[in-house]
């Protein structure tokens, strides 16, 4: 039950993130977010997590940066999903 639940919460976040400039503009920025916000520390830190910048444009995760990005999310939804499991009666 546990590992169906992060992995339907981790697909969905793959999806929003890959929706990209479909998704409404209020919603668009919070889901870059969520894709850049925990890569700038591990890039600070001396981690190759982004691809060289397009001209004028924000540089894109490399496969280190998609990984981490997974490896991330899935930790973080997990223990939410263990949170509300053990919260339940």
């Amino acid at each position: 039950m546990r590992w169906i639940a992060v992995i339907v919460l981790v697909l969905t976040h793959v999806a929003l993130v890959a929706a990209g400039d479909a998704l409404p503009a209020a919603l668009a920025p919070v889901i870059a977010g969520t894709l850049y916000l925990p890569l700038w520390p591990l890039y600070a830190l001396g981690m190759p997590v982004f691809s060289p910048a397009e001209s004028g444009g924000w540089a894109s995760p490399n496969l280190l940066g998609w990984l981490s990005f997974l490896a991330i999310w899935s930790l973080l939804w997990w223990l939410v999903v263990a949170l509300v499991l053990r919260a339940r009666p």
